[in-house]
């Protein structure tokens, strides 16, 4: 399952709001979220941008959070 199909429904909310005022930005993101199926696959770039145009507070993330994305994705 690609990582688009595993964000938590309040992410992907965010980042379809984002994407009618950055169309470019929320299309490039959404494009790396449908092509990758592992967290890891993700770069340093499209992690800031996925947090940026979801409205994620990254302050209070740990260790965990940052290595396996726990904060934007489902976990089953």
């Amino acid at each position: 399952m690609n990582l688009y199909k595993q964000l938590k429904p309040e992410v992907k909310k965010a980042i379809k709001r984002s994407a009618k005022k950055y169309p470019h930005s929320g299309r490039i993101l959404i494009a790396k979220l449908y092509l990758h199926t592992m967290f890891h696959e993700l770069t340093m770039g499209d992690i800031r941008d996925l947090i940026n145009l979801s409205n994620t507070n990254d302050n209070e993330w740990d260790n965990i959070n940052w290595k396996y994305g726990d904060k934007l994705f489902k976990v089953d």
